[in-house]
């Protein structure tokens, strides 16, 4: 049985972690290469289905691929599953990603269901991605048939860059946006 000092470690480590799954996917979806290879170790590993390589160097290739190949990306994000021994950690986390495209005379929705395999590692307090693997449950491609909102001033749009207005409201530095403090 876990004393409470154990337990609020244990609590403490789940929140890092899980601050560094956030960080990924809000650097993912702004396509913000930067503060992408930031959640990475130098010497990391993801596979990420047609991306197999250094973290670092999947970062530059993710997001120069979304700028390339996609007009939006988002992730909504489920559980995690974590299990933190020492230094180290284990994540198992659900994902649901949305992609739009151009595909000739229609814009295409891309769905991606599935989880990141996530080994995690803490080093001088610092938790980073040590080796992720990207797995696949589902996907699909739509074509999207109306948007609502195009042409018409009704929200604020997003932007894939660090001019998007969550930069501002989470204090995040240009260039560096790992953790939220």
């Amino acid at each position: 049985m876990k004393n409470k000092e154990d337990k609020l470690q244990q609590l403490i480590d789940h929140f890092d972690i899980r601050e560094v799954i956030e960080a990924y996917v809000h650097a993912c979806d702004r396509a913000d290469a930067a503060a992408l290879a930031e959640v990475y170790f130098d010497d990391s590993w993801d596979d990420h289905g047609p991306f197999k390589c250094n973290g670092k160097q999947f970062a530059v290739d993710c997001t120069n691929s979304l700028i390339e190949n996609w007009s939006m990306c988002g992730h909504l994000l489920g559980q995690s599953r974590i299990k933190v021994t020492g230094d180290s950690a284990g994540a198992e986390t659900y994902l649901y990603s949305t992609l739009t495209r151009e595909d000739g005379d229609r814009t295409m929705l891309d769905t991606f269901v599935g989880r990141y395999i996530d080994q995690f590692e803490r080093v001088d307090s610092q938790w980073r991605i040590r080796n992720r693997r990207c797995i696949c449950d589902w996907s699909g491609s739509s074509p999207l048939t109306e948007d609502f909102t195009k042409g018409r001033s009704l929200f604020i749009q997003g932007a894939r860059s660090q001019d998007d207005l969550s930069y501002e409201v989470l204090g995040l530095k240009r260039g560096s946006s790992f953790i939220v403090r």
